[in-house]
């Protein structure tokens, strides 16, 4: 018998966590596992469901907005879950969390935590209501039969603040991120509009204060490798702006904002920069890995983590630290090319790949039915 397996999200939103939830989905065996998903509010227009509905499983939009979920007493999608009727409830977020811990007992609940929640709250919105909201969102976990750290990290992180938690490592599709012939990097090239006489280093992700693009950019304007190179940056956020508007004179930064082929891009690049400050185990830098190219990020614990699989791969600079990026940069470039490549491959190949994620989110569903079952 199928164990049917609820994934309860805010939207399939295109982000690290949505990306995270489809590579679970995509590789899951499905003579052992049926799985739904149920989305809290209406699908943006960023939305990955269409993604979601060609992998021939069921999905259903709630359709409601914040302030509904504050007020009511959620009986619509309590009534909603018990029609889907699923062995396993595997929530993502704030009100998912939320949701499942006061209100679906009766059923074998477990969510995954994507990142530093202090972290990642206090930076959008502030000190006081950011450690409210992780506050609360860690007290409803505590509720649950089983959190998932996204990383070892992250486990780190949470350890001693959630009674039942273990890890299980991201990890992206590298049957899509994958190294590429130096032909197929050219004709990609050609095809994006991009030049093939000089090193491309790209930045993709939100371009928001945690992300840090300022210090990537002015990294690498600091560098010499950048009179011989270009810096893409992928992404939209609320520095977007500003950040076009400062280095409009600089014609070796680019912003393309947001594109749906983040693949196209990061597979036709030579190298990665991210200077994020706080990440669980960022798809961005896995996917860059996956396709082949050396990177250079920030020290914080999940960066660090990465590259503890494979040191050769990349270098870390501190935090913030401008100077600090410049002369990563600069070391990186100086290396054998076609080493840091084969070192940056083979983490995902055989560490970091949706595959293995799948497989070991798999083993948990199975173990708890298992349990129930006993």
């Amino acid at each position: 018998m199928k164990t049917k397996v609820l994934f309860l999200v805010s939207t399939l939103e295109r982000g690290g966590p949505t990306n995270i939830v489809y590579n679970i989905i995509k590789y899951l065996n499905r003579n052992l596992i049926e799985p739904v998903v149920i989305t809290l509010s209406k699908e943006p227009d960023r939305s990955r469901k269409k993604d979601f509905e060609e992998l021939d499983i069921e999905v259903t939009s709630f359709h409601k907005n914040r302030l509904y979920w504050l007020l009511s007493d959620l009986k619509e999608l309590r009534l909603l879950v018990k029609k889907v009727n699923p062995k396993i409830i595997h929530s993502h977020s704030f009100r998912p969390d939320v949701s499942s811990a006061n209100h679906f007992e009766s059923y074998v609940r477990i969510s995954t935590i994507h990142g530093d929640l202090h972290a990642n709250y206090r930076n959008t919105y502030n000190r006081v209501i950011g450690n409210y909201l992780a506050a609360k969102q860690l007290n409803h976990i505590n509720q649950l039969d089983v959190a998932v750290a996204c990383s070892q990290s992250v486990f780190e992180l949470y350890k001693d603040k959630i009674k039942s938690i273990q890890s299980i490592n991201n990890g992206i599709d590298n049957e899509i991120f994958k190294p590429l012939l130096k032909e197929a990097v050219r004709e990609k090239r050609r095809a994006l509009n991009l030049p093939d006489d000089c090193r491309i280093w790209i930045s993709a992700g939100s371009l928001s204060k945690r992300k840090d693009p300022h210090t990537v950019i002015l990294g690498f304007l600091g560098s010499n490798s950048s009179k011989k190179s270009l810096l893409i940056i992928l992404g939209s956020g609320e520095l977007e702006q500003r950040l076009r508007i400062l280095y409009a004179s600089h014609h070796n930064v680019v912003f393309k904002g947001f594109i749906p082929n983040v693949a196209d891009f990061i597979s036709a690049a030579d190298f990665f920069i991210s200077a994020s400050t706080s990440e669980g185990l960022p798809n961005t830098v896995m996917e860059a890995l996956g396709c082949g190219l050396p990177v250079c990020i920030s020290d914080i614990p999940s960066h660090v983590e990465i590259l503890n699989f494979n040191s050769a791969t990349g270098k870390t600079f501190p935090c913030g630290d401008i100077a600090g990026l410049s002369n990563a940069i600069d070391s990186l470039d100086a290396q054998d090319y076609t080493e840091l490549r084969k070192a940056a491959a083979s983490i995902v190949s055989q560490h970091l790949n949706a595959k293995l994620m799948s497989s070991n989110y798999q083993q948990l569903y199975l173990k708890h039915t298992e349990n129930e079952r006993q």
